[in-house]
């Protein structure tokens, strides 16, 4: 394997003062944790960064405002990632928002196209993520522009998202399979390391130092963070929906390196978690109210898989991965929403056990005979906002 990884990040360094270090670059999904990250070392290297975005008035999925943003630009970085994993989702969402990139990108005249896959985008297809990945390469390297893909491994801050979605109760239920996770700075280091140098028209892995048991790396996760969860070991357990082989989430032998060891990264954020972060529930009933949200915005983070926020007088449920959102009071007694249990896409009313149906407020079973209403959830990067159905009693999350 390529060591150490600053070896990649150098190319940046040396960029500065060439030709190419003042390049107009876009990065699509500018706002993100990694996105933003990227566009501080490239803003850093002497590079004009634009940081596009939902927020910004960038859609790649519907096109909106991808002309105006694309002219002038010698790259373009999409970090970008789907807010739900289901199956039909996922795919359109890395199907349309890469070929609205390649299409306005070829018209501008961009002359590198660098993209965010996944290592084992090819092996490990009896995932949806993974199949839309290997699409969205597909499009890439079948298209006119200049090319790079990066496949890294997951990242540090996905563990605890991984934690969350296999659990059930109290219990965590994980393969012993190989893992080799790398923290998002290596991950913007290495990016922003091949958006600055020539087009590689080929694939490079990038993965952390480590490899760990995926079991051991979450039990020590929890541990930790004094996460009172037990991990079981499983050879069979689900990877979000399907089973793992050994190798799947490890890069190979020409991978490049982080050098972040991770847990130097779980001391640093352990370290600048803020002690009033509230505890993680299966549905956490506190409205939000952080001040540098606007009315209706939430942290996605705050609501893992299987778990509901009260945001406002609208409630918001994970589902897998897809975000529904609801009134928060049952339509029988008003019940709160936000306190009931959460099974699939069924929420139990808490007082007369009132089931409804969370991403189409369908009643499941009664007492209660009206429907909920229902609102879609847009995610930008980080936040999440509730807006009104597009029509009465229908849910659609935008991505």
């Amino acid at each position: 394997m390529i060591t150490p990884f600053e070896m990649a990040v150098s190319s940046v360094r040396v960029g500065v003062g060439d030709e190419r270090c003042d390049m107009k670059i876009v990065v699509v999904g500018g706002s993100g944790i990694l996105g933003s990250k990227l566009v501080a070392t490239l803003s850093a290297y002497g590079h004009e960064v634009v940081a596009a975005s939902r927020r910004s008035g960038v859609d790649a999925v519907t096109g909106e405002g991808l002309t105006e943003a694309l002219r002038g630009a010698a790259v373009v970085v999409d970090v970008s990632n789907s807010p739900s994993f289901q199956d039909a989702a996922v795919m359109k969402f890395f199907e349309t928002s890469t070929h609205n990139l390649l299409t306005h990108g070829a018209a501008a005249g961009v002359g590198h196209h660098v993209a965010l896959s996944v290592v084992g985008s090819g092996r490990f297809l009896k995932n949806a993520y993974f199949r839309a990945k290997l699409a969205q390469e597909k499009l890439i390297k079948e298209s006119s522009i200049p090319y790079s893909i990066i496949q890294p491994t997951q990242f540090f801050e996905f563990v605890a998202n991984i934690a969350d979605a296999a659990t059930h109760g109290n219990v965590v239920r994980v393969s012993p399979a190989l893992i080799q996770p790398i923290a998002a700075d290596d991950v913007a280091s290495a990016v922003a390391s091949i958006a600055g140098g020539p087009p590689l028209n080929g694939t490079v892995e990038v993965a952390g130092p480590e490899s760990f048991h995926l079991d051991a790396l979450i039990r020590r996760s929890l541990s930790a963070r004094n996460d009172p969860r037990e991990v079981v070991t499983d050879p069979h357990a689900l990877y979000f929906g399907a089973e793992l082989s050994e190798r799947t989430l490890v890069a190979g032998d020409d991978a490049r390196l982080g050098a972040i060891l991770f847990e130097e990264w779980l001391r640093r954020s352990i370290a600048e978690t803020p002690q009033t972060n509230p505890q993680r529930v299966e549905n956490a009933g506190a409205p939000i109210q952080p001040a540098a949200f606007k009315e209706h915005e939430f942290r996605i983070i705050e609501v893992p898989p299987g778990s509901a926020l009260l945001v406002g007088d609208v409630v918001v449920f994970n589902v897998g991965g897809r975000f529904c959102a609801t009134q928060n009071t049952c339509t029988h007694r008003q019940g709160p929403l936000s306190e009931g249990t959460l099974d699939g896409s069924t929420v139990t009313c808490p007082y007369h056990d009132a089931q409804f149906d969370v991403c189409t407020g369908a009643v499941l079973r009664g007492p209660a005979r009206e429907p909920l209403e229902t609102f879609r959830v847009l995610v930008d990067g980080e936040v999440g906002r509730t807006a009104p159905a597009l029509q009465s009693h229908q849910q659609e999350t935008r991505i």
